[in-house]
């Protein structure tokens, strides 16, 4: 009779529980793996067998067969070493026969019988405790990773032997210690090592950039080489409201997929700031791979997704952050599965007036012709442009501006406004689980929630008729008027508020 150990795979961000059966039978001493298992799966035959020796324990020279269930989901990876490994000691009588129905065993298993730490654990932990499984078994490192997902027990091993004689009621394990998320973090700040407080000046900036880091407003920044276009967009981190619960375990799931958490503190508690460079493939930046990993546009999830000279990346890239940028995730399609990750970022974009980069400056004359001009700023397509709220001309800093005092109590306030005017639209959205930010919106969301005052409205339709705004880019403009509304706490949008944001969704002559 075959035996059945319970394992976990995981593939994107989704994850399935899955059935080890192992059958010895008599025949030649052949090993097989059926099941829709790929390479990866297969090569663990010879990773087993040698870790089952050197552990000392007896590999079954008889006819040996592991079925992986659901036998229509394609198995990769090496996951399942050890409920390979345990099946087998199992049907072999090197285990006692128990009751192994509420537990998972996963981890790789090394030559020598060590286990190696895997990618993927607190989504696989997550999954696992939500199936009603009450044990988790899995490489040392990785522990810590498991032990912030609560209704479960999470049991370190360190090697196959050692798991053995646990399962043999000969040696025991110390569970790990489980974390409580909300005591851990209460405290945590979202510190950046650009602190926008220390930069002088630039005070209109500053305020679109603390219109976009509260209602997360896709901006464009434009202005000549050493403005501070890249130190403002490095800054904007820090006006970020704190992470939430469920955005750091999202946020960690992805960086534990991709094998980017450091295992001793797994979790990502900062906001993902991910700065891309323009020699960056498409691959890296959408995802992909013959087992799809996540891109940069995944791994900004929940944070900032930062394009230097924006201009300067492949038209290629360009058209295809469309999607994501509209849609919030990403669709990877392969032959044999759909893989679907998050991608609900801030996207901040920088960019030189010209090849030169001082074209239009009053002390620095451009040397570039009128064709290099228009062909440098037909880089960004129309529908590129539209993903972005806020078009933000950045001025040279004043020489009187290097040596004013900058008051840090001025600096808190504005984080405070930012804050409450987060806390707004979390009361305003609670009912609204696919919301989380007035970016977030569509046009059914915006008739439902954004209220103008009378004047408001008759400037918003007089806008409507004389400034080429596409549909997004009007629809674009009210919610980036409803965050500003947002952060003088103002019930309904005024006209003020109005006025500024066609000010920022404004595309000039001198802008682009």
């Amino acid at each position: 009779m075959a035996n059945k150990v319970y394992s976990c795979s995981i593939s994107a961000l989704q994850c399935q529980i899955i059935e080890v059966e192992a059958a010895i039978t008599n025949g030649l001493p052949y090993f097989s793996i059926i099941g829709l298992a790929d390479r990866s799966v297969q090569e663990s035959k010879e990773r087993i067998r040698l870790s089952i020796k050197n552990s000392n324990l007896k590999f079954p020279a008889q006819r040996k067969t592991i079925n992986l269930a659901p036998t229509e989901i394609r198995k990769h990876g090496a996951n399942l070493d050890l409920s390979i490994a345990i099946a087998l000691l199992i049907e072999s009588k090197q285990v006692q026969t128990i009751n192994l129905n509420d537990s998972i065993f996963i981890g790789e298993l090394g030559l020598d019988g060590k286990l190696k730490p895997i990618n993927g654990v607190i989504a696989i932990a997550q999954h696992i405790a939500e199936q009603g499984f009450k044990k988790l078994f899995l490489p040392k490192e990785n522990a810590k990773e498991a032990s912030f997902i609560n209704n479960i027990e999470i049991y370190p091993i360190n090697s196959l032997k050692q798991i053995l004689g646990f399962l043999n009621q000969k040696t025991k394990i110390k569970q790990t210690t489980k974390y409580n998320l909300d005591r851990e973090f209460t405290n945590v700040q979202n510190l950046s090592p650009f602190y926008i407080s220390q930069i002088a000046g630039l005070k209109r900036e500053k305020r679109a950039l603390s219109i976009a880091a509260t209602g997360g407003h896709n901006i464009l920044l434009k202005g000549p080489p050493g403005s501070g276009k890249t130190l403002l967009a490095r800054a904007v981190v820090e006006l970020l409201p704190k992470m939430t619960k469920e955005e750091i375990l999202e946020s960690s799931k992805i960086f534990s997929i991709s094998g980017l958490v450091n295992h001793d503190f797994p979790l990502i508690i900062k906001r993902p700031f991910r700065e891309v460079h323009h020699s960056s493939t498409l691959k890296s930046i959408i995802g992909g791979g013959p087992n799809p990993k996540p891109g940069e546009i995944s791994l900004a999830h929940n944070g900032v997704l930062f394009f230097d000279e924006i201009s300067e990346f492949s038209k290629p890239i360009l058209e295809a952050m469309r999607q994501p940028l509209e849609n919030k995730f990403i669709q990877i399609n392969r032959v044999h599965k759909s893989l679907k990750y998050p991608s609900n970022f801030l996207f901040i974009g920088t960019m030189n007036p010209c090849p030169c980069g001082y074209n239009n400056n009053e002390k620095v004359k451009c040397i570039c012709s009128t064709w290099q001009i228009k062909n440098y700023q037909k880089k960004l397509s129309g529908a590129i442009l539209d993903r972005f709220d806020i078009f933000l001309d950045v001025d040279n800093i004043k020489f009187n501006d290097f040596y004013e005092n900058q008051d840090l109590r001025e600096y808190e306030n504005l984080i405070k406004k930012i804050n409450n005017a987060y806390n707004i639209q979390i009361n305003r959205f609670k009912n609204n689980p696919l919301i989380k930010r007035n970016r977030d919106m569509q046009l059914k969301d915006i008739k439902n929630y954004c209220k103008f005052t009378n004047t408001a409205y008759k400037l918003l339709k007089q806008a409507h008729q004389k400034l080429n705004l596409s549909n997004r880019g009007y629809l674009n403009a009210i919610k980036l008027a409803q965050t500003i509304g947002d952060l003088e706490e103002s019930e309904k949008i005024k006209s003020t508020h109005i006025a500024e944001a066609m000010q920022y969704r404004t595309k000039n002559d001198n802008l682009l």
